[in-house]
C-alpha cells in the first residue's frame, strides 16, 4: 500500500466503550465535513476532507478522500478515495460495506470489505487477493474506526488495542493515551487528547489529537517511520451539523 493511502488507513485507529455512561446515554457523534492541509518533511502535498452523514435513522455513511496538489501530480499522482457504510445498533458501530482506491504513479489499487453478520465473516478483496476473515465484535474497517473512536472518546476510555482489517489481514495496534495538549490550529487553539498507535515491534508511529469541544473530531495526525516524521494531516475547516437525537 502506498504511504497516503496506509497514512489514512491508519486514521482512526483508537479507543472504546466507555465507563461512566451507558451508549443509549449518548448521541452519536453529529454529521460533519472536515477539511484539511496534507504535509509529508514539512512540505505541502494536497488535501484531504472527511465526511460523515446519517442517510436514514441509524444507518451511516463516510467518506475520506486524498488528493495532490499541483506540483505533487505532475511527480506522482497519489489520490486516495474512501468510503464506508453501516448500522449503529445497540450502541455500537457496525460496518456493514467498505471500499478503497488508491491510485499511485498510474498504478491503482481496490479494496473491498463485506461484513456478513448472520455468518459472521468479513469478505475481503485487493485487487487479486481475496481472503474471508472472522468476524467478532470491534473489528473495524479504517474509515468507520473513526466513527467509533469519535463516540467512545465521549465516553472516556481507552483500550489497550484495536483491531482493524488492512486489505485481506486483520491487524492489531497497541494504543497509548499521552493526555491533553492546547493545539494552534488554523480553527484557533483547541483543547485536544493526545494518542498514540503502533504495531508491536513495527517502525511506524501515528498520533492523533481529537479536539473536546468538536465531537472529538481528530484535528491533527501525525505519521513517524523510524522517529522521523514524514506525513502529517492538520484541520483546516469544518462545518458540523446539528447532533442527532
Amino acid at each position: 500500500m502506498n504511504p497516503p493511502a496506509r497514512f489514512v488507513t491508519l486514521v482512526g485507529l483508537l479507543l472504546a466503550l466507555l465507563g461512566s455512561a451507558s451508549a443509549a446515554d449518548l448521541a452519536a457523534p453529529a454529521p460533519f465535513q472536515a477539511h484539511y492541509d496534507l504535509y509529508g518533511i514539512d512540505l505541502p502535498l494536497g488535501e484531504a476532507s472527511m465526511e460523515l452523514h446519517y442517510p436514514k435513522p441509524s444507518h451511516y455513511a463516510m467518506r475520506f478522500n486524498v488528493r495532490p496538489n499541483r506540483l505533487v501530480a505532475l511527480l506522482v499522482a497519489n489520490q486516495v478515495q474512501e468510503q464506508a457504510s453501516g448500522e449503529i445498533r445497540d450502541g455500537e458501530v457496525q460496518p456493514i460495506q467498505y471500499e478503497q482506491q488508491a491510485t499511485t504513479s498510474g498504478e491503482t489499487r481496490k479494496v473491498y470489505l463485506r461484513f456478513d453478520r448472520s455468518a459472521q465473516r468479513i469478505t475481503a478483496q485487493s485487487n487479486g487477493e481475496q481472503a474471508v476473515l472472522p468476524l467478532s465484535s470491534g473489528i473495524m474497517d479504517p474509515l468507520s474506526l473513526n466513527l467509533t473512536v469519535m463516540w467512545d472518546l465521549q465516553r472516556g476510555q481507552l483500550p489497550e488495542q484495536y483491531t482493524l482489517i488492512d486489505r485481506t489481514e486483520l491487524r492489531r495496534y497497541q494504543i497509548r493515551h499521552e493526555g491533553e495538549a492546547l493545539l494552534k490550529t488554523a480553527l484557533g487553539s483547541l483543547r485536544t487528547v493526545r494518542i498514540s498507535q503502533a504495531q508491536p515491534g513495527g517502525t511506524r508511529l501515528t498520533t492523533f489529537w481529537f479536539a473536546v469541544d468538536l465531537q472529538y473530531l481528530p484535528v491533527r495526525i501525525t505519521r513517524q517511520k523510524k522517529g522521523r516524521e514524514d506525513l502529517r494531516l492538520e484541520i483546516r475547516s469544518v462545518e458540523q451539523h446539528r447532533p442527532l437525537n
